[in-house]
């Protein structure tokens, strides 16, 4: 069964961050979806849609809490 996720993300941009983040999703099976993103101040902003199967969920909540710099909500 898969899962549809919203996630918020915010943090200090720079180079590969986006990549760093769909490397993640990919890596729990996950599928991006949709996504907005923007460059304000300085910072990186996104929104992103994410299908995953249910079960890898937490795994993959638990890694985009890790990656340094970033703050990530999921819903």
């Amino acid at each position: 069964m898969t899962q549809l996720l919203v996630l918020t993300l915010i943090g200090d941009d720079r180079p590969g961050l986006v990549e760093k983040v769909s490397a993640v999703i990919a890596a729990h099976g996950g599928n991006w979806t949709e996504s907005s993103m923007a460059q304000l101040a300085g910072k990186f902003a996104g929104i992103l849609k994410v299908e995953i199967p249910a079960e890898k969920t937490e795994a993959l909540e638990a890694e985009l809490g890790a990656i340094a710099a970033l703050k990530v909500v999921v819903e």
